[in-house]
């Protein structure tokens, strides 16, 4: 099957309202795994939605994208987020908050992910930003010194 076929399939049962859509999601996500492209984690990233009836399985989907840290190095994996970004909005706008606290919590993912975003289109960059700054809103005790020294490494890149 295309990795477009399995994308579609991916998005079409990533609500997960049945067995049927769970095992149609996991296999989805088990083949693009399996295709071992750079690509294919960039497909991943458009599992999510914020309406899904199974957050177990779409933790399971994040934690799966998070391993391509070691195969593709992080700065890739960085990158793939940013690309696939503005496709995960609006309909799993939380699921993207989800990963940019992970990676405001995490120093090292941070400083590289600033370089990324430095470097991203200002379309990518704008909503990064926007993100990051509704975390910091939301819980400024936790996120407020991350979230500013993240924007100021973008600036200063």
């Amino acid at each position: 099957m295309k990795i477009e076929d399995l994308t579609q399939k991916l998005v079409h049962s990533r609500l997960l309202q049945n067995e049927e859509q769970v095992q149609a999601f996991e296999q989805s996500i088990e083949s693009i795994i399996s295709m071992k492209t750079s690509d294919c984690i960039k497909k991943l990233y458009l599992g999510f939605d914020d309406s899904t009836e199974n957050d177990e399985i779409m933790f399971g989907l994040l934690h799966t994208i998070e391993s391509f840290d070691q195969e593709l190095g992080l700065e890739q994996s960085l990158i793939k987020l940013a690309e696939a970004l503005r496709y995960m909005l609006p309909h799993a706008k939380e699921w993207a908050k989800i990963f940019h606290k992970r990676i405001l919590n995490q120093e090292e993912t941070r400083n590289a992910y600033a370089t990324v975003i430095s470097y991203a289109d200002n379309a990518t960059r704008d909503l990064v930003i926007s993100l990051v700054n509704e975390i910091k809103i939301k819980n400024p005790e936790k996120f407020a010194k991350k979230t500013e020294e993240f924007l100021l490494s973008i600036k200063s890149l």
